[in-house]
């Protein structure tokens, strides 16, 4: 069956798991929009509360993930070539990450990477 992700999608859930194995939801309040375009663009905003009492800039910049660029779906395989994003060291990096869809629901998972793997889950809009 083939993927079909344009459109809109609303943040369900982002779970971390690290490498010892254990779960934990990447912040409170996590609220985030991904979009895929027809023309093969892509755009992912995230953000969580901060907790932190002092709300440094650097709690703020912690408190959010953004990145856009274009994409590639091959199979379950999504490729995400990042142009934008919050992080500068994400700007010109592939991104892979597998995908699932059942119904309304895109779960994303990422490889794994050295803080473990992340699970996403996304609510098609509209």
């Amino acid at each position: 069956m083939k993927l079909h992700l344009t459109g809109s999608w609303e943040l369900m859930s982002f779970e971390v798991e690290s490498p010892e194995k254990e779960k934990r939801p990447w912040g409170t309040n996590t609220r985030g929009l991904l979009m895929y375009s027809e023309t093969g663009h892509v755009s992912v905003a995230i953000n969580k509360e901060i907790i932190s009492t002092g709300r440094t800039e650097k709690d703020l910049l912690d408190s959010i993930l953004f990145y856009a660029g274009t994409y590639s779906l091959e199979g379950n395989v999504v490729r995400h070539q990042v142009t934008l994003a919050s992080s500068p060291s994400r700007v010109g990096k592939e991104m892979i990450r597998f995908a699932s869809l059942d119904n309304n629901f895109l779960t994303i998972t990422t490889p794994q990477e050295s803080y473990g793997t992340a699970t996403i889950v996304w609510r098609k809009l509209g």
